[in-house]
Parts: C-alpha cells; sequence; structure tokens
C-alpha cells in the first residue's frame, strides 16, 4: 500500500523553506536529488521510515 506525506524541507544552500512529497511506504532508506525551488542548487534527501510512519528527512548539499 503507497502511502505518500508532504513534508517540508529547508534548502543547505539558501536556507528556504521547501515541500516535497515522500513515499512513507519505503523500508530501506532511500535517497534522491531534488532542486531547490528557490535557489535551484541540488539537495540530496535522505528518507528513513518504517511501518508507514511519518518519514524523516535528513537533508545535504549534493556533493558533501
Amino acid at each position: 500500500m503507497e502511502c505518500m506525506k508532504t513534508v517540508q524541507i529547508q534548502c543547505p544552500f539558501c536556507g528556504a523553506l521547501n515541500e516535497t512529497l515522500i513515499d512513507c511506504s519505503i523500508e530501506p532508506p532511500e535517497e534522491y536529488v531534488e532542486d531547490c525551488e528557490v535557489c535551484c542548487s541540488p539537495i540530496l534527501l535522505v528518507v528513513h521510515s518504517v511501518d508507514g510512519e511519518i518519514p524523516v528527512v535528513e537533508v545535504h548539499r549534493e556533493n558533501e
């Protein structure tokens, strides 16, 4: 069963708040890159979710 949640993240480049849609039905941590809506810099998102709970999203600069 698919579970989607909207979460707010902060860009590690410019500090702007962005909303993104996260699939909380994943089991292992998932990583992907999404561009900041304000400065267009690539943000690396690491998503952790267990049993469809609210996902924990870590954000990093893509090249860290």
